[in-house]
């Protein structure tokens, strides 16, 4: 039975970036922490792809190159469509930037094994058990004993059932997806098109349409997100709607996202939530930016358990919503609380589309 003070479920973007943290704090966390990978890298994985501002810069914070070294496409013109009305966001900086999802946790998987961190792939976590005022980790190759547990195995992982109660302050939403080899003249170079168009159709979100660059060349990302967070509302069809906006698209992948709510819990003692585990961003559905966040706010707070010798967690939530990741999330939760339940109403949608061109107006002012 192996022993760490600190124990990661997960590899992605959000367990990574705390394991990282915690090096970068003290490099003797290399010998206390450990990430257990269930699967191996290069590894599928749906996304959008997308590394907005709020991603790149904790990985400028953590010593990365930027521009990253791999395939990529940054977008400085976002086009936002409903039904026949554009909003368009250009900027001379990338408004965000588009990467193959597998490709680009395999990377950092890579620098992270480079600069120390202990992670061992191909590990299934079967059931977390709580002991002697830490855990016990149970999976297929054997027990692991932590003092901390780092939930970041995503939406569908078995950490967030053991912290969230799902029947408060609980939105899943939903994803389709499907990328396919795009011609040379697809799409208008580093453009990303939003449309919104189905909300009036009971789509509490937009379908998507992002060029996508791979070793073997240049692809389509397309698909559809719907928040959910007007839970009651009547679903509305994705798989019609994604087929209406693009009748060539193949069948598609879906799966759900759990999302973020100030109101949650995120942590209980010696276990904490981090990434789509403690939830995605609502609005646009962003994960990635956001999950490299998580892992800085969860860094701080274990160093601060473990130099008190305090392992409830009690302040991570509000470590969190006080941090700028935490302000980012809760604004962003907010609009899409009320937007998604106002957009299927056309007098509410006339005015939440005049407020986004005079947001575009003014984004594009500034940048003169």
């Amino acid at each position: 039975m192996a022993t760490f003070d600190v124990l990661i479920i997960g590899s992605g973007p959000a367990g990574l970036s705390t394991a990282l943290h915690l090096l970068r704090e003290t490099p003797s966390w290399a010998e206390r922490l450990v990430v257990l990978e269930k699967a191996h890298h290069p590894r599928p994985k749906l996304c959008g792809g997308g590394v907005t501002p709020l991603g790149k810069a904790v990985l400028r914070r953590l010593g990365f190159p930027w521009p990253l070294p791999l395939p990529q496409v940054p977008v400085f013109t976002s086009r936002f469509n409903y039904r026949g009305d554009v909003v368009t966001l250009q900027s001379a900086e990338p408004l965000f930037t588009v990467f193959h999802r597998p490709a680009l946790d395999a990377y950092l998987a890579t620098e992270a094994r480079r600069r120390g961190v202990a992670l061992r792939e191909g590990v299934t976590v079967r059931r977390l058990v709580p002991a002697d005022g830490g855990w016990r980790v149970l999976t297929d190759e054997g027990e692991y004993r932590a003092r901390v547990v780092v939930g970041a195995d995503g939406s569908r992982g078995i950490t967030r059932n053991a912290v969230i109660n799902r029947r408060r302050h609980h939105a899943t939403a939903r994803l389709l997806e499907a990328i396919t080899p795009a011609p040379a003249d697809d799409l208008p170079p580093n453009t990303a098109f939003f449309d919104f168009s189905p909300v009036a159709r009971g789509l509490q979100g937009y379908t998507w349409h992002f060029p996508l660059q791979r070793e073997r060349g240049f692809y389509r990302n397309r698909g559809i997100y719907d928040a959910r967070v007007a839970r009651k509302a009547p679903k509305a069809p994705l798989l019609p709607l994604l087929q209406a906006a693009f009748p060539d698209l193949p069948r598609p992948q879906g799966h759900p996202i759990h999302l973020f709510s100030p109101l949650q819990q995120l942590a209980r003692p010696g276990l904490l939530l981090v990434g789509d585990a403690a939830g995605a961003e609502p609005l646009f559905g962003e994960g990635i930016g956001p999950a490299l966040a998580y892992g800085e706010v969860a860094a701080a707070a274990i160093v601060a358990a473990f130099r008190r010798h305090d392992f409830a967690f009690r302040d991570y939530r509000r470590r969190l919503l006080a941090s700028p990741l935490g302000r980012y999330l809760t604004l962003r939760w907010a609009v899409a609380w009320w937007a998604y339940r106002l957009a299927p109403h056309r007098a509410p949608m006339r005015v939440i589309w005049w407020i986004a061109h005079a947001l575009a107006a003014y984004a594009h002012f500034r940048t003169r």
